[in-house]
């Protein structure tokens, strides 16, 4: 196992000039790169895909698994520089790639580990890519077996977040509907180079082996979810008015799901919200 302290890494983040353009952001803790290799649980046998290897900090752990590690890199000046290490590690391939355009076909492996410290901006098409929509399910889920990043903690507490607290939304949904989501720890700032106006947590998602919840519309379903987080100080009733329903059988509707007519989205858990789409599909007829 990689021993590095933080002044080595630090030494070797210095010496690469992060690209602005790909929002490159290089952890310096080792302890958070030996806590993301050890969540995975990853050995011999298994198939781990890493995006954004950067610096290969975390790879490094990740080679000692024994399993077999996918680096996809974008930037051809990392993708040459973990070359090296891959000449060392005949378990490594790295592949310079935008991992949003990565086919999980070409794995061919079943039960695969994504994980990754990602760029903010991307955090969200990644999920997306790796989970997929709601009523459209990704092409990596018949091959997934979870996703663990590095993002933006704010995103984290959304993606993690319980019904009835603030962050709960349209994201958590996504995300709980597919994978049961984890909040493995926060990462203050000042553990990367450069550093970031804001802290990072890394998030670990289990792919289910099943939705959270089973609807007769997986349409209705997304198109429920959007309108509800649509307008967040609303209350729900205000928010259904795609359903076409008067207000008074609208409330005794919402009643007769257990959901206050007055609620808001966020305090309405994905169950509920599940009993509420069979309805709507019904009326929606």
């Amino acid at each position: 196992m990689p021993s590095m302290t933080r002044e080595e890494l630090y030494r070797r983040a210095m010496v690469v000039r992060a690209k602005k353009r790909l929002s490159q952001n290089f952890l310096v803790e080792p302890s958070y790169h030996k806590l993301v290799s050890d969540s995975l649980n990853a050995a011999p046998g298994d198939t781990v895909v890493e995006i954004g290897p950067g610096l290969g900090f975390l790879t490094e752990h990740l080679v000692t698994t024994g399993a077999r590690v996918i680096a996809v890199e974008l930037d051809e000046d990392l993708t040459e520089r973990l070359g090296q290490l891959a000449a060392e590690h005949k378990n490594l391939t790295v592949v310079n790639q935008d991992f949003l355009k990565f086919e999980p076909a070409d794995l061919a492996a079943k039960n695969v580990k994504v994980v990754g410290n990602v760029p903010y901006q991307i955090t969200s098409p990644i999920l997306v890519r790796v989970l997929g929509e709601i009523d459209s399910p990704s092409p990596w889920l018949p091959y997934l077996h979870s996703l663990t990043m590095m993002v933006q903690l704010e995103l984290a507490r959304r993606v993690t977040a319980e019904p009835g607290t603030k962050d709960f939304g349209q994201l958590t949904v996504l995300a709980n509907y597919y994978a049961q989501t984890k909040f493995l720890t926060k990462v203050k700032a000042e553990h990367f180079v450069p550093k970031p106006k804001v802290d990072s947590a890394v998030i670990q998602l289990i792919k289910r082996a099943e939705p959270a919840v089973q609807v007769k519309d997986l349409h209705i379903f997304r198109r429920l979810v959007a309108s509800g987080f649509k307008e967040r100080r609303k209350m729900i009733r205000n928010n259904l008015a795609f359903l076409g329903l008067p207000d008074n059988e609208l409330t005794a509707l919402l009643i007769k799901l257990g959901i206050s007519p007055s609620a808001r989205a966020e305090t309405i858990s994905l169950e509920k919200f599940a009993r509420l789409a069979d309805a709507a599909s019904e009326i929606l007829k």
